[in-house]
């Protein structure tokens, strides 16, 4: 009798265990589709706070099935691209670049702290302890 039990709470644990991850696929599989870049700032080489405004970005991200791409233009030519897979849970989004117009940091990936607010994405950046890049993105209809 205690094997049986012992089978059924491993059997139920398992399935809880299923439904977290699947909560957690979910969570980031919201963010897929076509965002148009609204608003921003990244700080620069130099350590200053730079507007995306101030450069007039503009920018598409599109995710689908755990692939992005994105382009960005300044006063509408070609600024920056890239493309490849993502991951991430309810606050958390990872970019990681297989193809990039600019040179990789951080090891190549990209994490985010992330807010979804009806169909307004916000994407937060930060490196000890300072955010270095703020974007706020709107769904595409």
């Amino acid at each position: 009798m205690p094997i049986c039990r012992a089978l059924r709470l491993l059997l139920a644990l398992s399935s809880c265990m299923g439904l977290a991850g699947a909560a957690i696929a979910a969570d980031v599989s919201r963010l897929q589709g076509a965002w148009r870049l609204q608003a921003g700032e990244f700080i620069d080489g130099d350590g200053a706070v730079v507007d995306y405004a101030s450069r007039t970005l503009a920018g598409t991200k599109v995710l689908a099935d755990g692939h992005f791409a994105f382009t960005t233009t300044s006063d509408g030519a070609f600024w920056a691209g890239g493309s490849g897979t993502y991951d991430g849970d309810a606050a958390r989004y990872v970019e990681t670049p297989l193809m990039a117009s600019y040179p990789l940091e951080s090891g190549g990936s990209y994490e985010f702290r992330y807010t979804l607010e009806g169909d307004t994405w916000t994407l937060e950046r930060w490196q000890d302890g300072r955010r270095v890049e703020r974007e706020v993105w709107q769904r595409v209809p």
